[in-house]
């Protein structure tokens, strides 16, 4: 995908099911990916990727940040700070699935 371009996600958490629309707002392929959820103009929730060479892998690091209030997040300083601990304690689980499906993809 690249920059301007806008896809659908399912999302699930705690038993609830949602989509979300978003758009990329960065794409440098083996360097960088970002998209903005709910858009560039109006968006909730950024999501970035960095990619740096590590001897004969790659480091990758991932970060969010919030751009808005949203009901749908959490309105008191409560909620988003338990918002905030999921989102640090789910960044193993998705950085192992995109190495997985980085190792599963065809080479072109």
């Amino acid at each position: 995908m690249g920059d301007g371009q806008r896809a659908d996600s399912r999302n699930h958490k705690d038993g609830r099911h949602w989509t979300t629309r978003s758009q990329v707002v960065r794409a440098d392929p083996g360097a960088a990916f970002a998209f903005v959820v709910g858009g560039a103009e109006d968006g909730i929730v950024q999501w970035s990727w960095t990619c740096h060479p590590r001897g004969r892998g790659t480091v990758v690091e991932q970060s969010w940040q919030l751009l808005r209030l949203d009901p749908v997040l959490g309105s008191t300083r409560g909620e988003l700070d338990a918002l905030s601990d999921y989102m640090a304690s789910s960044v193993e689980t998705t950085l192992l699935s995109l190495a997985r499906w980085i190792a599963e993809a065809p080479t072109v």
